[in-house]
């Protein structure tokens, strides 16, 4: 089983093929869709979008993330769980803080459950 560090490591000497058959062990379950409230634990006001973690060198075409969220957005999506501990939200749909509309179109946006302390909090 690799961990993140030993990912990163390979990426500057690895093929995108042998990156994706490393971060395809990793992913250790996947859940049903839940809704979270992005609150960034420190000073900051929100997060940016991560790419998917399973193959972070493939240029996977994102869509639905125009802004980042700020805190009190809600996030809806499927979580996955990995080896090394980190858990991540593939999100499916978004609603910025303050607003009433959704952003349904999303295609490839992750956000980590952890950043310097819970990020993602079950509503």
């Amino acid at each position: 089983r690799s961990t993140w560090r030993e990912i990163d490591k390979a990426r500057t000497t690895t093929t995108t093929s042998e990156l994706e058959a490393i971060n395809s062990v990793c992913v250790q379950k996947k859940t049903t869709m839940e809704t979270y409230e992005l609150r960034h634990p420190g000073r900051c006001s929100g997060m940016f979008w991560r790419r998917d973690p399973r193959s972070p060198s493939t240029k996977e075409r994102q869509s639905g993330n125009a802004q980042w969220p700020r805190n009190g957005s809600l996030l809806k999506g499927t979580s996955y769980d990995f080896d090394d501990g980190m858990k991540w939200l593939c999100v499916d749909s978004w609603k910025q803080a303050g607003s009433s509309n959704w952003t349904t179109d999303c295609n490839g946006i992750w956000m980590p459950f952890e950043q310097g302390g819970l990020l993602l909090h079950k509503k």
